[in-house]
């Protein structure tokens, strides 16, 4: 009998770890290419602000603050497109590749809605800023910019799309592949189109945009090429069939949409402030969130694959697995951003030495204040990964309203208020905005993961309870 006992016991701790590795191997698969597609993403606007630098202060102030104020429109816009991976994987995981094309066609219908008003709001905003008082000479420049990168806002939002679908079939290495050639391509488009080589005209500021612009639109065809070259496997579909999927992605988008307007305004705002402080503090704010964010590309990519390993596993019918696909990315995220957190603690010199010279004492100010973010940064970055991957799991649940409060009252009522009483009245600086930020997203990541188990296991007791109804013992 003890043999026999030994034995099953064995076998069950086998059996409850080979789901478990099957997770972790599934979860890696789709999260890996998706954080190098991320980074290549990061690769591109690094290239664009390297070579516009090469022109000037102002050509790279007005193309900084004109590639932002893109940027946050149409982020905030693929918030509301990012309900079609888990809308697509749900049918995916029953079985239904057909709806999963329908659901992707509405996006791209909803996409194009959202492109007239992010070109007409972009060719507005040198208005905007002449009311604010803005110096004309940069309020050419970045009219400039916008007027030409704005050209690239359709093809964004259509790349959004076909990403999501493609992440939702577990399609990722085509993604990723199309990231990492724009890199090359959008060097060279830069460097012809910005200086005038291989007797193109010098463009300047307008060279950038347009090399935006243009890569855009080739990613764009290269994702539609594939999905053609696919098409028996994954039928995309444009049509009246597919318009009662519009307000399907609207009811699941429009909080996630929120959700990133209220996470970039937070640091767009704590940005600002910091040039209240000075151009040491916002110097150092720029360096160190621009390592962070770095660091924040592979949580990223695991919050995305989150997203359709959760819906994937509730279209197929099994909630158990799929609260398993929402804990194996936030544990493989908390591991990842610990060893993040080590990095940051042990060498900020070293990364602070990656953009400035640490031996001119005219950046020691800048140095000083950039070491004690470090260590504040460190302190929130497993919290800063565990929130992503626990909003990326929700939304495999189609609870994104929830978050969105949960964010609002976290980021803004605790982060930006608190963050604002330590840095003024109290007089912390640039290190009090910081403090700020770090309590904001460390309650933001809590109540997100406790709203992730919770939506677990009611899915998981109400799998349960539907055989009992019928007069069944479950499976």
């Amino acid at each position: 009998m003890t043999a026999a006992r030994t034995v099953a016991r064995t076998a069950a701790r086998t059996a409850g770890r080979a789901p478990l590795a099957a997770e972790i191997r599934a979860t890696l698969a789709v999260a890996a290419p998706l954080a190098g597609a991320n980074l290549a993403q990061m690769a591109m606007q690094v290239t664009n602000m390297v070579m516009v630098g090469h022109l000037g202060a102002v050509p790279l102030a007005a193309a900084g603050l004109g590639a932002a104020l893109y940027a946050t429109l149409l982020m905030t816009c693929q918030g509301v497109l990012a309900a079609v991976a888990p809308l697509a994987a749900h049918e995916v995981g029953a079985d239904d590749r057909s709806s999963a094309g329908g659901i992707a066609g509405a996006g791209i219908i909803v996409a194009a809605l959202l492109a007239a008003p992010v070109i007409a709001v972009l060719t507005l905003v040198p208005l905007l800023l002449a009311a604010l008082g803005y110096a004309p000479h940069l309020i050419a420049g970045i009219g400039a910019f916008l007027r030409v990168v704005c050209w690239g806002a359709p093809a964004f939002l259509g790349v959004a799309v076909l990403r999501f679908l493609l992440v939702a079939v577990f399609r990722v290495r085509i993604v990723m592949l199309v990231s990492l050639l724009a890199v090359p391509l959008n060097a060279a488009l830069n460097w012809v189109l910005i200086f005038g080589h291989l007797g193109m005209p010098e463009l300047g500021i307008r060279g950038s945009a347009g090399a935006t612009a243009i890569v855009q639109w080739l990613m764009l065809l290269c994702l539609a090429g594939y999905l053609v070259f696919r098409s028996s496997q994954i039928p995309v579909s444009i049509g009246r069939r597919v318009l009662r999927q519009i307000p399907r992605i609207l009811r699941l988008g429009l909080p996630i949409g929120a959700l990133r307007a209220l996470e970039i305004g937070l640091f767009v705002t704590t940005g600002i402030l910091m040039g209240v402080l000075g151009a040491d503090a916002l110097g150092a704010h720029q360096l160190v969130f621009n390592v962070v964010g770095v660091c924040f590309m592979v949580p990223l990519g695991l919050s995305q694959a989150a997203t359709v390993r959760v819906a994937v596993q509730l279209g197929a019918g099994a909630p158990g697995a799929a609260q398993r696909a929402g804990f194996v990315a936030l544990a493989l995220g908390v591991v990842f951003m610990v060893g993040t957190a080590v990095l940051l603690l042990t060498a900020p010199r070293t990364l602070v030495g990656l953009y400035l010279d640490l031996a001119d004492p005219a950046n020691q100010g800048l140095v000083a204040i950039a070491l004690h973010l470090f260590f504040i940064a460190a302190l929130f970055q497993v919290f800063d990964g565990m929130q992503v991957i626990a909003v990326g799991a929700l939304r495999g649940y189609q609870d994104t309203a929830v978050p969105m409060l949960i964010a609002a009252i976290g980021y803004w009522a605790i982060g930006f208020a608190g963050g604002c009483a330590l840095a003024f009245p109290l007089e912390f600086g640039a290190v009090g905005l910081w403090l700020g930020l770090a309590a904001g997203i460390a309650v933001v990541a809590v109540s997100l993961t406790v709203r992730l188990h919770v939506c677990a296991r009611a899915h998981i007791l109400t799998a349960a309870a539907i055989p009992l109804a019928a007069g069944r013992l479950p499976a």
